[in-house]
């Protein structure tokens, strides 16, 4: 059995605009063959299903960094936001930053391109809360050091430092494979793709890892071998990378 677990931002979605239609053939290919696509990323719960529906997506789904799994049912990993939140605003007083639950409309709009009901999905977090880091760099370290000491994680997406839980986007996917194979009876072969820093553990325990080209910045740096990378951006990218590997395999 083989399951496809994919970024959105930037990987599946184009950057700009959060279009999939260039990555439509290579989705049509995994409906035809029955294989399950599994959406994993930073974004909420309600983000995850509109663009699920949008998708015509019915698989499981794993949202804000893998702190959340929906399979069947709702699972959670991660730790309370208010908790996030509040230890967050302590620190406001050490270093220069802005809270993602914080921003206005307007900001909203201009941060993250979200608009209407998109972007009030957006503010409905449950286990993380990004961080749009306005302070020096080499503050930067001591910032995740604090982070840390608190059994919290920060991690690199395209635009934002999501502070969430200890559960990552590889954790969930192990715990979605296994939870397959326990369903099925059958061994299960992972892909995964992403863009960013907060993808390379999920493409390190990936059977096979595509890295998706970003449009404005380098390939992450990922220590494992036989990894793809993609000529063209974003879902070109995406849909090109998937529709070979799947044929191979």
């Amino acid at each position: 059995m083989l399951l496809v677990f994919s970024d959105l931002d930037a990987t599946l979605l184009d950057h700009d605009n959060y279009s999939f239609n260039s990555a439509i053939p290579a989705l049509a290919l995994l409906e035809k063959r029955g294989i399950p696509l599994i959406l994993a990323s930073s974004k909420t719960r309600e983000e995850m299903v509109a663009i699920k529906k949008s998708m015509g997506n019915q698989h499981p789904f794993i949202y804000e960094n893998g702190s959340g799994i929906f399979f069947r049912k709702k699972t959670s990993f991660g730790v309370a936001h208010s908790k996030i939140k509040g230890f967050l605003q302590s620190l406001k007083t050490k270093f220069s930053f802005e809270l993602f639950s914080d921003f206005t409309p307007h900001q909203l709009q201009q941060y993250t391109g979200l608009t209407g009901q998109d972007a009030q999905n957006a503010t409905k977090r449950e286990y993380s809360e990004p961080v749009l880091w306005n302070d020096d760099d080499n503050k930067l370290k001591n910032f995740i050091t604090l982070i840390e000491e608190k059994s919290l994680i920060a991690t690199q997406g395209g635009r934002f430092l999501t502070i969430s839980g200890q559960q990552t986007k590889a954790d969930a996917l192990l715990w979605v494979k296994n939870a397959y194979e326990k369903e099925y009876g059958a061994p299960v072969t992972t892909i995964a793709l992403g863009d960013s820093e907060n993808d390379i553990k999920m493409l390190a325990a990936a059977d096979h890892a595509i890295l998706v080209r970003h449009p404005y910045k380098d390939f992450p740096q990922i220590d494992r071998p036989n990894i793809i990378r993609t000529k063209e951006v974003g879902p070109l990218g995406w849909n090109n990378a998937i529709i070979n590997l799947v044929r191979q395999l």
